[in-house]
């Protein structure tokens, strides 16, 4: 399991759908997470456990669905927002998005509004990877 104590850690959620169980939502969060290992350059993407739980987080329940990314770079932050948009896409799901205190939902908008709101999100860290 993963902690919060590096500076690169990017906080990923996939929001829990009303027609999804806590095992689905667990696989479902299992296929993002294999995604983003098997086609980033990532340091880790694991699942949160309870002493690492953000703000406001309560239960183990409400863990379900949590990753912690570990990466190195702020074009590698970049991929993973990029595989985290198009895994959404995909899916239908919403996925939130954390780091440094900033949050990002990506949901289903159209591309060029989701487009807008992520690049101006990432613009904010550009110099803190």
């Amino acid at each position: 399991m993963a902690d919060l104590a590096g500076p690169t850690g990017l906080m990923v959620q996939v929001q829990p759908g009303s027609d999804l169980d806590p095992e689905e939502h667990a696989e479902l969060t299992d296929r993002l997470r294999t995604e983003l290992l098997d086609n980033l350059d990532l340091t880790s993407a694991d699942p949160v456990d309870a002493p690492s739980a953000p703000a406001g987080a309560k239960g183990l329940g409400t863990l379900v669905g949590w990753l912690v990314v570990q990466f190195g770079t702020v074009e590698t932050l970049r991929a993973v927002v990029n595989a985290v948009r198009s895994w959404v896409g995909r899916t239908n799901h919403v996925v939130e998005l954390a780091y440094a205190g900033d949050v990002l939902k990506v949901t289903g908008v159209t591309s060029e509004q989701q487009e807008k709101i992520i690049d101006d999100w990432l613009a904010r860290h550009a110099t803190g990877a």
